[in-house]
């Protein structure tokens, strides 16, 4: 199995020992922490109020505790930032831990659909959740090649086509059509700052472009002669299920859902928008609009809205999903200024972690990864590595 119960909540723990060793990093250095940016103050203040928000709803008494979880785990990407910052790391090193991560993760995806059967990678666990991180994690690798070299570049490589091998075996949609914003974003950001020769100049560059297309043509083609029309055929499901779902909304379909769902967030934004109805409250009211028919498709037994923006809309009213959007536009904006840097592995870096924020602000539509223990702590350990190694000059970094 790719997700296992287990490995799950290895990977949690593992995150949080890495929070806390973080934490006790930067108050043992504190006296030589480097200045903040701007855009990282914004981001301090941003987790402080939602944190804060959070514990004001459970003090008032309206949520519990388990409210709080979420905003305290997004509080820890500070410490770990700056632990990067005084520390280093060999990025190197981190690159190649995610393309070994992902190449295991193909063995295992192999072995779930030519042996168990299973039709959709990850699907013994959660393909969702499966697949975002897989993406995120291949297009880290893609632009790693930026600035690694010899055999770390051919193994980043093989990382990154392993990676978008599981995306496409997990059948997950929405995130295989989160290529199309990264691939604008990154296009942009090269035309933008032009450096459209850290990939194409020089002989060898070129070579290594070539056979990074071809890998991924050959790749992709064998895949997709195999597989594509199954994904073809999810595709098309999306458009019978929007077209069944306006006849008829008892259906029980993945979109009709989803459009329930959200119709029953918008209700609630409307009775409460700048307190929400909260979470411990959600059930109930869901529940209550299913008996009064107003919702249809059994909305009440899930546990979120199938949108981080939609979700925290009904749990926290509009200054929670105005949280939402402004930590991923405070990150966008960080990681695009660090794309003026002056040496490839600030701008590898600073164009691996735009795709990484535009990848989850895409996610986010129709899923939610900032809700998702195993995908939330991925956010927030990526980012902080990326963001504190971009606030070391190219001198310190290891």
């Amino acid at each position: 199995m790719a997700l296992t119960p287990v490995v799950y909540r290895s990977f949690n723990l593992l995150g949080l020992l890495i929070i806390l060793v973080s934490v006790i990093v930067a108050l043992k250095y504190r006296d030589d922490l480097p200045k903040m940016s701007r855009e990282m103050r914004w981001l301090c203040y941003l987790l402080i109020i939602n944190l804060m928000l959070a514990l004001f709803y459970v003090v008032i008494g309206r949520d519990s505790f388990g409210i709080a979880k979420d905003p305290l785990k997004l509080m820890g990407m500070i410490p770990v930032m700056l632990a990067i910052q005084i520390l280093g790391m060999r990025l190197d090193r981190l690159y190649m831990g995610l393309a070994l991560g992902m190449l295991g993760a193909s063995i295992v995806v192999t072995y779930q659909i030519q042996v168990l059967g299973i039709d959709r990678a990850g699907e013994v666990y959660n393909p969702n959740v499966y697949s975002e991180v897989a993406m995120v994690s291949g297009t880290a690798l893609l632009c790693s090649v930026i600035f690694l070299s010899g055999w770390r570049k051919a193994f980043a490589i093989a990382g990154a086509v392993a990676a978008f091998y599981c995306v496409l075996m997990s059948q997950t949609r929405g995130t295989l059509v989160a290529i199309v914003p990264m691939g604008m974003v990154a296009i942009i950001a090269l035309a933008r700052f032009r450096h459209f020769d850290y990939i194409l100049g020089g002989a060898t560059q070129r070579k290594t472009l070539i056979g990074i297309a071809g890998v991924i043509l050959i790749a992709g083609a064998s895949l997709g002669y195999k597989y594509g029309g199954s994904m073809l055929d999810r595709y098309n499901l999306v458009v019978e299920e929007l077209v069944t779902h306006t006849e008829d909304r008892t259906t029980g379909s993945s979109v009709g859902i989803r459009l329930e769902l959200w119709y029953g967030a918008w209700l609630s934004f409307k009775e409460a928008p700048l307190t929400g109805i909260g979470s411990d409250n959600r059930r109930k009211y869901l529940s209550d609009l299913e008996s009064e028919g107003i919702l249809h498709l059994n909305a009440y037994p899930w546990r979120h809205n199938h949108s981080d923006y939609f979700d925290s809309l009904q749990r926290q009213g509009l200054p929670g999903m105005l949280i939402v959007i402004g930590l991923y536009g405070i990150l966008f904006m960080s990681y695009w200024r660090g794309l003026a840097g002056s040496s490839r592995e600030q701008f590898g870096l600073a164009l691996g972690g735009l795709l990484l924020v535009t990848g989850y602000a895409s996610f986010s539509l129709t899923e939610v990864p900032l809700r998702n223990s195993l995908t939330l702590v991925f956010f927030i350990i990526l980012n902080a590595i990326l963001l504190g190694m971009l606030r070391r000059t190219p001198g310190e970094q290891e």
